[in-house]
């Protein structure tokens, strides 16, 4: 399995302060930025498509009404997932899990792949883009940018550690549960992602990191909240504005 180190600044759901997120736009801002690690949120369309789109319904970040999953990838993609954000973005479409990689490979970016299925679709959603990564490591034409794999679903996680186990894996929770190192070990984590108010300290994060375990903090889009939490241990933090962060961190 490789190893699931990622730099300091990674660009949340791309530049997603600066563009709508999850899309092309947004990727292609955090590497003009210079962040050279994305996180991406990806979900599968009614047809199995793995998509990138953080909401279980689409309407905060397009044009349209209902589940991701409710729709085809046909549909999906004729959604307007710009205007919401400004309009000079307006237009801007949902891209497929192969398209961002694609596009990772393009700008030499490293993916924190967030599986972040619809409620009850864990297990097919882990499935298609295990099946869908499988298969780009399989073509020998075809090189997968630097993955590390997350996901809030325990059940998703599993079968990333079961069908993805060549790639590195993290935990994901708002704030570190009593039973982090059992859950941890089950699906092989060498991370541990949680969110920038779940109250670490020195010592809470020496712990983690004395069990293996890289961490990182989400979302933090202050120069001085990431230097308090670095100072604290922490490798790392997923931010909106990665562009204001690397300007202001070493």
């Amino acid at each position: 399995m490789s190893d699931s180190k990622m730099p300091m600044i990674i660009a949340h759901r791309g530049a997603s302060g600066s563009a709508p997120e999850n899309t092309r736009a947004a990727i292609q801002m955090a590497a003009e930025h210079g962040a050279t690690w994305i996180e991406i949120d990806v979900n599968i369309s009614k047809d199995g498509i793995p998509v990138l789109f953080h909401d279980d319904g689409i309407s905060r970040c397009s044009n349209g009404e209902g589940l991701v999953i409710e729709h085809t990838l046909t549909k999906l993609q004729s959604l307007d997932c710009g205007s919401w954000f400004s309009e000079q973005f307006k237009g801007e479409k949902i891209i497929t899990l192969e398209e961002c990689l694609e596009l990772a490979a393009e700008y030499s970016l490293g993916i924190n792949l967030e599986i972040k299925p619809c409620s009850g679709w864990e297990l097919p959603t882990a499935d298609a883009i295990a099946k869908l990564l499988t298969n780009k490591r399989a073509n020998s034409d075809n090189t997968l940018p630097p993955i590390v794999v997350s996901s809030f679903s325990h059940i998703a996680m599993q079968h990333a550690a079961k069908h993805l186990d060549w790639l590195a894996r993290s935990s994901l929770f708002l704030v570190t549960p009593p039973d982090w190192k059992s859950l941890t070990t089950e699906v092989g984590a060498s991370a541990i992602h949680l969110h920038a108010n779940s109250l670490l300290t020195e010592e809470s994060v020496k712990e983690l990191k004395d069990h293996g375990l890289h961490v990182y903090c989400y979302t933090v889009n202050s120069a001085d909240d990431a230097k308090a939490l670095i100072s604290l241990g922490v490798d790392g933090v997923f931010t909106n504005y990665p562009k204001t962060l690397l300007a202001e961190l070493p």
